[in-house]
């Protein structure tokens, strides 16, 4: 079996366990059916030393920056992200390194029997399409005696599968209105359930900005009788033009950059710098600030702030939020140069109009709405109705040109943008793993993962 038939089968098994529907709170809001998973597993999580990533916003780049930083302090790690881009490879990370599709294959066929029994000792059904991801992540880490795993967390915090994980240092890299159909619709409510990844008796990194958040991580740490440190209290961190520094309780770094872009990566990297520091203390180790800065400047993460081509540049971020996209926005706007927006949004019981203000005020000389292609369960909304809602929300309908499909989408771009202009990609994920493949086909990247590591 070739590796892209491996991958077509290890993809549809997966996708097997997706339910019919997209949530349902009853069932996949609950920690039971994990749990009986991992026992039947032999508990690989406890062979673990966990850091657990939690937030509205950054969660994926602050793991690959805490991620780079241990890697360049000499530790083997296993980092674990939600969702993926291109291939379902780069969810599961050994030293930065996507798994080989051969060896997930084989876990997941090692733990399926273990599902249906699952089923019969719970009241909950199968392992769900994450929690099993979730399994195959620790099952990997423990084979591959990891000396850290950095594990994302999927939705929320509380009832997040990840959250049977007892990690020695939790992060909470920021909070903000997203999922709030089922979370929550204020950041109080968000917060509350994102804090519960606290555990007892440990360390809590927090970079909430808003006064009422950070009482909230404050009274959950307090309660649980862990250490918390606090953004702008405990640390800090000065951003000007992608120079920036960072400074902790016992150290200053200077003259730091990163690969990822923009005023919102170097808050994240100043958590990051945090959890670094928590860590060597914990292994009575000191900071370093070569490997800060190492660590720093090669994290990289595909399709987040991502300039994949220049003259015309071309941007790929997956921002689907207001935080996200206001971030994004503001980078492409100190740059000065014309914009081309190419943009979708994934289908959802809400939609949070707050995006609209955001891409009135970019200012983009042309709008291209189209759609990602067909994600099961998880759908563009239409182009047509897409371009509807941006004409209802301000925007000039001469300004708005409506591409189907992505492909088309781009070559479009191209086409029209002049060499010093910027087009950016944005609005889903979904959408920028599909752009994505223009320039790097999945078969490749399949083909090459199974060298690595």
């Amino acid at each position: 079996m070739d590796v892209i038939e491996q991958y077509n089968q290890l993809n549809q098994k997966l996708e097997n366990l997706v339910s019919d529907f997209k949530f349902i709170a009853d069932v996949n809001l609950r920690l039971e059916r994990i749990s009986k998973l991992l026992e039947l597993l032999g508990n690989p999580q406890d062979a673990l030393s966990v850091i657990h990533v939690g937030g509205t916003s950054g969660k994926g780049s602050t793991s690959t920056f805490i991620d780079s930083l241990l890697q360049a302090q000499g530790y083997k790690t296993g980092l674990f992200l939600s969702p993926y881009l291109q291939i379902l490879n780069e969810t599961w990370k050994i030293n930065s390194y996507p798994a080989k599709t051969s060896e997930l294959l084989e876990i997941y066929n090692q733990i399926e029997p273990t599902f249906s029994a699952v089923a019969e000792q719970t009241d909950f059904g199968l392992p769900s399409f994450f929690e099993v991801k979730l399994a195959i992540a620790l099952m990997l880490f423990k084979q591959h005696q990891v000396d850290v795993a950095i594990v994302e967390v999927g939705l929320g915090g509380k009832l997040d599968a990840t959250n049977v994980l007892n990690s020695m240092i939790s992060v909470l890299v920021s909070v903000g209105l997203d999922h709030t159909e089922i979370l929550g619709d204020t950041v109080e409510l968000i917060a509350a359930d994102k804090v519960e990844i606290i555990k007892p008796h440990t360390t809590a990194i927090c970079g909430f900005t808003q006064d009422s958040t950070r009482a909230i991580a404050r009274t959950k740490a307090n309660n649980v009788e862990t250490e918390l440190l606090l953004l702008d209290q405990d640390f800090s961190y000065n951003y000007e033009q992608n120079q920036f520094s960072i400074m902790t309780p016992s150290n200053a770094y200077q003259d730091l950059t990163l690969a990822l872009q923009g005023q919102f990566q170097a808050h994240n990297a100043a958590c990051a710098v945090m959890v670094y520091e928590t860590f060597l203390k914990m292994q009575q180790k000191q900071p370093q600030a070569d490997v800060v800065k190492t660590g720093l400047q090669r994290a990289f993460i595909a399709g987040r702030m991502e300039q994949i081509q220049s003259e015309p540049v071309v941007f790929l971020d997956g921002a689907h939020n207001p935080d996200k996209l206001g971030s994004f926005f503001a980078r492409l706007k100190q740059m000065g140069q014309a914009i081309t927006l190419v943009f979708a949004l994934k289908m959802g019981k809400e939609l949070n109009t707050d995006i609209f203000p955001l891409i009135r005020d970019l200012q983009a000389k042309q709008i291209i709405v189209t759609t990602f292609l067909d994600k099961g369960i998880w759908q563009a909304i239409p182009a047509q109705e897409l371009k509807q809602l941006l004409i209802e929300n301000g925007i000039n309908s001469d300004e708005i040109t409506m591409i189907e499909k992505p492909t088309a989408a781009i070559e479009h771009a191209l086409n029209q943008a002049n060499k010093d202009d910027v087009i950016a990609i944005t609005g889903s994920l979904f959408l920028v793993g599909d752009c994505r493949e223009y320039w790097y086909p999945k078969t490749k990247l399949l083909e090459d993962v199974e060298s690595e590591y």
